[in-house]
């Protein structure tokens, strides 16, 4: 039997109390992680046109996109970000699985850990007819 001292477990617990942190930080991420709650099933747009070249250049033109130091006419830098930023990240964090083939995102192995925050956010967006400060997670 292998022995666990109280700080592993203390350490993984905050690890994985960052990982749900990290996930909601942003305002996409909330969205479709919120969107799961409601239907375990979700569509992502599939990147056209300009958007898609984009992704295929070179990924010091995409940084200075994100960054807003660039913009290019054409380009959903919104759903670039989704791409290449957000659902990998949810899906390493275990939150999520996508699939960029057919562009499918389903609930993850992890989700029932976030699903208690979710469901918090969603309660507090719900439940207040005033705006608050914890009114706006769906931005």
């Amino acid at each position: 039997m292998i022995a666990h001292s109280p700080d592993q477990y203390l350490q993984g617990e905050v690890a994985e109390a960052d990982d749900i942190f990290d996930a909601l930080a942003d305002g996409q991420r909330r969205r479709l992680l919120l969107d799961l709650l409601d239907c375990d099933l979700q569509r992502v747009a599939d990147l056209s046109g300009t958007s898609r070249e984009l992704t295929n250049a070179h990924d010091a033109l995409l940084e200075q996109v994100f960054s807003g130091q660039l913009e290019i006419a054409g380009v959903d830098v919104e759903l670039i970000q989704k791409h290449h930023v957000h659902l990998p990240k949810l899906a390493e964090y275990g939150f999520i699985e996508w699939n960029p083939e057919n562009g499918l995102v389903t609930r993850g192995p992890r989700f029932d850990e976030i699903k208690p925050v979710l469901e918090r956010m969603e309660n507090q967006r719900t439940d207040r007819s005033v705006t608050g400060p914890f009114t706006a997670f769906r931005e």
